[in-house]
């Protein structure tokens, strides 16, 4: 009875160490992925802090553009936008709307076409307005649509980006008519450098989700596709 009763406390013990051993470890392992986590949003909002003035320059250099060529109206129009474009660009979101992405885009895409004269078009599916998405996902993917694509086309240049819900996953494309450009080589442009290395983070964080990004050039246009898997 007595060997039966230490046999049997013997085991209870020996599954407590372990089941205290597996907590332990497993806390361990949570506090280590909280960490990573809390590093790449540092990460991530260092990228963003580098995007916001490189984006900036940019507008503020193609008001100076307008202002040399003394299209005075048009500058005038440029600044108007760039003012409102410049709150919501500054605004430390992490996520906001596609209906606020759109309106970001669209203020941008007036702006550039004051300088050259381009066409453009935001397209959606239906009922997609209020999902939330990393704030200026797009926007360094249509930069380079307009100064790599279509800037030298003047009014032939047309640029299309569509908002696009494929059963779980939101697909976010941009897509102009320019020359292309050899995908193989390594971007030159900061804004892709950065959203590159945004890319990456963002896999880190959202692990349900990945963030897949494709680019497709020919001397016909490039597109650009980016997928949000099971994000609806």
């Amino acid at each position: 009875m007595i060997y039966t009763f230490i046999v049997i406390s013997s085991i209870g013990l020996a599954f407590l160490v372990i089941l205290y051993i597996i907590k332990k470890r497993n806390k361990k392992k949570l506090t280590e992925k909280e960490q990573q986590r809390n590093t790449a949003k540092l990460q991530l909002n260092s990228i963003r802090s580098q995007l916001n003035p490189h984006f900036l320059f940019n507008a503020l250099s193609g008001i100076q553009n307008l202002m040399n060529k003394n299209e005075i109206d048009n500058a005038n129009k440029y600044l108007a936008k760039f003012a409102r474009l410049t709150r919501n660009v500054l605004d430390d979101k992490e996520l906001i709307s596609l209906a606020q992405e759109k309106t970001l885009l669209d203020d941008y895409l007036q702006m550039e076409q004051l300088r050259f004269g381009f066409t453009y078009e935001i397209n959606h599916s239906e009922n997609l307005d209020n999902i939330e998405i990393p704030s200026m996902l797009l926007q360094p993917f249509v930069e380079n649509a307009v100064k790599h694509g279509i800037s030298q086309k003047a009014a032939d240049g047309k640029i299309m980006v569509a908002f696009i819900k494929q059963e779980n996953d939101l697909v976010l494309t941009v897509t102009d008519n320019g020359n292309g450009f050899d995908t193989k080589k390594r971007h030159d442009g900061l804004g892709l450098q950065l959203s590159d290395s945004r890319i990456a983070l963002l896999n880190s964080i959202y692990k349900e989700n990945r963030f897949i990004l494709a680019i497709q050039a020919t001397a016909k246009g490039t597109k650009i596709s980016l997928t949000l898997t099971d994000w609806l």
